[in-house]
């Protein structure tokens, strides 16, 4: 199984596949030439910028005492026939990290066990992946994730600066 390299959406069947990236949906494989222009950007200029971010201001809490990255936390919730899990991605400090992590818990604990046979099955996981999270530390150094997301502003701003970006099309 594979995941979309713009939203991160678990791809089972379908997709879009352009060079070597998987999508899960058009409107996320227009976002291709941003991906091919963020694998451009030099070394260096990402690790100042990654540095920055690093130890800039929490966007959520506005706190300047922790370093920044980016923490996942997973939801699931069923009702009956019908059950619907996710993994989402914050970039904040670990404190927010945390927090999403544990109303996730909470949520999951709530809604995620009303459908069969997939609730039941997917609640228990969702929830040992947002434990798991809360148990682990501050990173010692930014993650790939984060470092992606940095790669990524810095190209969106190179387009906004060169102008809108290029119509692209996903068929190939």
């Amino acid at each position: 199984m594979s995941a979309c390299s713009q939203c991160g959406k678990s791809i089972l069947f379908g997709g879009r596949q352009l060079d070597g990236r998987r999508y899960c949906s058009a409107a996320c494989a227009q976002s291709h030439p941003l991906h091919l222009a963020a694998d451009q950007v030099p070394q260096d200029i990402l690790q100042r910028q990654v540095s920055e971010w690093r130890q800039s201001r929490c966007p959520r809490c506005k706190r300047q005492d922790a370093a920044i990255d980016v923490y996942e936390h997973h939801r699931v919730h069923s009702l009956l026939l019908m059950t619907q899990w996710s993994t989402r991605r914050s970039v904040c400090c670990r404190r927010c990290g945390r927090r999403d992590q544990l109303l996730s818990t909470l949520y999951c604990l709530g809604l995620g066990w009303w459908g069969f046979p997939w609730g039941l099955l997917v609640t228990p996981v969702q929830i040992i992946r947002n434990i798991v999270g809360l148990c682990q530390g501050e990173p010692p150094r930014p993650t790939t994730a984060f470092e992606q997301i940095v790669r990524r502003q810095i190209a969106r701003h190179y387009f906004e600066a060169q102008g809108p970006l290029p119509s692209f099309s996903a068929q190939r």
